[in-house]
């Protein structure tokens, strides 16, 4: 167990957690607002996606959740592959993957409430952190250029780690090394952005902790996190209103339910609508999964998924699932009963047709 220094203080994560954790989420969540809204398509998209996209998205916690087939696939209800065969999110691998995620930033980058925070954002104002080694998949530097291609705000990437402790969470979070901010302007950080996924929150509260530290408090903080869990998005949220910071987030598909004690693993939302954006997805893949999707995490190994080529992610999903009483088998046969026709029949067939799959039938 790691040894606290003399004078160490506790980060203020876990007071705020353990509030959080007496709170109800998922009535919390479900007062936010849903809407939908159109997209248009860069040229680098629309000649697969047409030259335009209708969207929906939640608003809540002050944080924005888009539903489109690209956000399904990364982080919620799943979607067709390139054979027509149904996937979840966690055996949707690889580049195919990649190219979801990046149209899925995109889109995200277009909603109303993150085009504004996209319009005060100079090179001077403002930075981009990568947690390392998810972060950067967002590519979310190159996601604000493509909605307005004058910005080229400074990025970097910052290395997370955690360290064993004796609480209830079993480790805290730390910096590996000194973050690294050239060219960022330190003395004026109006907008920060923070991109990685969510799980409890922990390291994004560090990080802020030590950005306060060295005398650089930003004034607004955005997390990016295409999977985020309605836990860490509200403990962020809590901290930036204790250090008087500005929040908002921005997440794929759902704010995900997750599992106590250590808040790590994190289920899609099986049995609460209430944390979807889109409730008719939501019913349908409850009609062949019921909560079984509730049990492990949305992708399992999410930076293995992306980048860990065909055989790991499949194995890293496997050992998740029997530890929850599943496997890889029982999952992929309930996938199998999730037909087009199925689709079709309930009316999302559409919206659950992502880029990669449209781009890799077009050939």
């Amino acid at each position: 167990m790691a040894i606290k220094k003399p004078g160490d203080k506790p980060s203020i994560f876990f007071k705020i957690a353990s509030q959080v954790e007496k709170e109800r989420l998922s009535e919390i969540v479900g007062k936010g607002i849903r809407r939908k809204f159109q997209v248009k398509n860069h040229k680098l998209y629309s000649p697969v996606l047409g030259e335009k996209s209708e969207l929906s998205c939640m608003e809540t916690m002050g944080v924005v959740t888009i539903s489109s087939p690209e956000a399904e696939i990364i982080s919620g209800a799943g979607g067709f592959d390139k054979d027509n065969k149904f996937v979840l999110p966690r055996y949707h691998f690889g580049p195919l993957a990649q190219l979801d995620m990046e149209v899925a930033m995109y889109q995200l980058a277009n909603t109303p409430k993150m085009k504004k925070l996209i319009n005060r954002s100079r090179a001077d104002n403002s930075g981009i952190i990568y947690f390392a080694r998810e972060g950067h998949l967002t590519n979310w530097q190159r996601a604000l250029f493509l909605v307005d291609e004058t910005k080229n705000i400074p990025s970097t990437i910052v290395a997370m780690s955690h360290k064993d402790c004796e609480n209830i969470y079993t480790r805290e979070s730390q910096l590996s090394v000194k973050p690294n901010l050239e060219g960022f302007n330190l003395n004026n950080l109006e907008i920060l952005y923070i991109s990685d996924p969510v799980a409890s929150g922990m390291q994004h509260v560090k990080m802020l902790e030590e950005l306060v530290k060295i005398g650089c408090k930003p004034k607004t903080v955005v997390t990016i996190a295409p999977m985020a869990t309605a836990f860490g998005m509200r403990v962020i949220s809590l901290a930036c209103k204790k250090l008087k910071v500005n929040f908002v987030g921005g997440c794929c598909s759902a704010l995900l339910e997750s599992t106590k004690p250590l808040r790590y693993y994190s289920p899609y939302p099986a049995a609460n609508e209430n944390q979807v954006v889109d409730a008719n997805l939501h019913s349908f893949v409850r009609k062949f999964f019921g909560d079984k999707l509730n049990k492990a995490c949305i992708r399992c190994n999410w930076t293995g998924t992306f980048l860990g080529g065909p055989k790991m992610p499949l194995e890293a999903s496997e050992e998740e699932l029997r530890s929850v009483g599943s496997s890889n088998q029982e999952m992929l046969n309930i996938c199998n009963k999730v037909t087009v026709e199925e689709a079709k029949k309930s009316g999302v067939y559409e919206r659950l047709i992502p880029y990669s799959t449209r781009l890799m039938q077009s050939k």
